[in-house]
């Protein structure tokens, strides 16, 4: 009677020990170097779970830290669109866990500049109110496996008309101060329209940037092109760090 051949079961246990092995690195309990936080702490259309440790300037955020986890926060992206807007943000890691809570008050200025630009171009139009004021609040929760980063983040804003979104995100720090960036929510109105992002971020020692796509699915009538849809937009950040 001819044995049986044990080299094929010998090499499914080995594939099987060597996708273990990989899982065990990649979830490895966290060190201080196996993560690599963008110095703004913001992902693609969301937040980073991150304490904001040193002044940083970024398209998506400016903030100058205060100590105990908190700092101050400006969008320079919205105060080039004549949006000013100044908030204030709370974090804090312990372990793996990370937690943050924030606030914002925007404004926008370009009221009377947006209203003649219109009626220059529909004369129909002889006046255009707009109201875009108002504050905004956010928190999230996020956990660090090594890494990867997973988080939630909850958004409310008050302005014209008021909006609450929910985003999750899973960042994988896959080499160096390399990530990939995932982002999936959802818009608490009728429909529950969703939300989405997918890129690539840097986060150096002072450079950082993100690339990708964002899934809005918005639509405004002011827009000359598609009908004023807008279903994709890029995402795209631009930060230094001081250290």
């Amino acid at each position: 009677m001819k044995p049986p051949n044990t080299f094929p079961r010998l090499d499914r246990l080995a594939a099987a020990g060597l996708v273990l092995w990989a899982l065990a690195a990649l979830l490895q309990p966290t060190k201080a170097h196996a993560f690599n936080h963008a110095g703004n702490a913001r992902l693609l259309t969301s937040d980073e779970a991150a304490v904001i440790k040193r002044p940083v300037l970024g398209l998506q955020r400016s903030a100058l830290p205060l100590g105990l986890g908190f700092a101050l926060d400006t969008s320079l992206l919205a105060d080039v669109t004549l949006s000013a807007n100044l908030g204030v943000r709370w974090a804090l890691e312990t372990g793996p866990h990370r937690f943050v809570i924030g606030a914002r008050y925007t404004k926008f200025l370009g009221s009377k500049l947006l209203s003649d630009f219109v009626a220059s171009k529909q004369p129909v139009v002889k006046n255009l109110e707009i109201d875009f004021q108002g504050p905004s609040a956010y928190a999230l929760y996020g956990v660090q496996f090594g890494r990867v980063l997973v988080q939630a983040e909850v958004r409310h804003w008050r302005y014209h008309t008021p909006l609450t979104t929910a985003t999750g995100a899973v960042v994988f720090n896959f080499a160096g101060n390399w990530s990939l960036v995932g982002e999936f929510g959802v818009r608490f109105k009728e429909g529950y329209p969703l939300r989405g992002a997918a890129g690539i971020r840097y986060a150096g020692e002072n450079f950082g940037f993100s690339l990708g796509a964002a899934y809005v699915d918005l639509t405004e009538p002011l827009l000359p092109l598609n009908g004023g849809r807008l279903p994709i937009v890029p995402a795209f950040d631009l930060s230094w760090t001081f250290q």
